[in-house]
């Protein structure tokens, strides 16, 4: 079971995030309004411990542009989240993690050889981090066959239905644990506690 904590803005964030037992943190590398510099995300990544993977988001960006990337914060996954190709996201080997967005998206899974998908809402114009919530329950049959990642819409409030809906792999957010366009730390643990709960429940095994 892992627990992403994405968007991260400052160092503080990713300190927070990791206390709290978080697998994963991450940056985001594509236009959008929680974008980094590179000199900012390392500063965000130097809070994280080896065992805690280092992710960036990206959006149709070039492969160049991403490996450099890569090389500079060190990260352990790629979170695709645009119209990446097939072909594309081979390019990245076991970094690649794949963003669909159900229900449009439903056939798309076996078009990817990818160790990890990443599950949003389907929002029109939007790559993600939009804090809409969306039916879960599409996403119960994919949980049974790949490795899933749940996001969009998710809050401290709402993570234990959702996970007891779909029994992902892991879960994401980003919006849900945010305070005026802020990360708000409260919000990141009680996330984290309310998720780790819900996965240990008998209903989760």
């Amino acid at each position: 079971m892992l627990v992403k904590i994405c968007g991260l803005l400052e160092p503080a964030d990713a300190h927070v995030a990791v206390a709290a037992g978080a697998d994963m943190v991450s940056v985001i590398f594509a236009p959008a309004r929680r974008r980094r510099t590179l000199a900012q995300a390392r500063a965000v990544f130097e809070t994280a411990p080896p065992h805690v993977e280092r992710v960036g988001v990206f959006v149709d960006a070039p492969t160049a542009e991403v490996n450099e990337v890569i090389d500079a914060c060190r990260l352990d996954r790629v979170q695709l989240s645009g119209a990446e190709s097939a072909a594309y996201c081979r390019a990245f080997g076991a970094r690649a993690v794949k963003t669909l967005r159900l229900p449009n998206d439903l056939g798309e899974f076996p078009k990817f050889s990818v160790p990890l998908f990443h599950l949003d809402a389907l929002v029109e114009g939007q790559a993600g981090g939009t804090g809409e919530s969306w039916d879960y329950s599409l996403a119960r049959n994919a949980t049974h066959t790949y490795r899933v990642l749940l996001s969009g819409g998710l809050t401290p409030q709402n993570v234990a239905a959702a996970i007891h809906a779909t029994r992902p792999y892991g879960v994401d957010v980003s919006s849900g644990v945010e305070t005026n366009q802020r990360k708000d730390h409260d919000k990141i643990e009680q996330f984290i506690r309310n998720a780790r709960r819900a996965f240990a429940a008998p209903a989760c095994l």
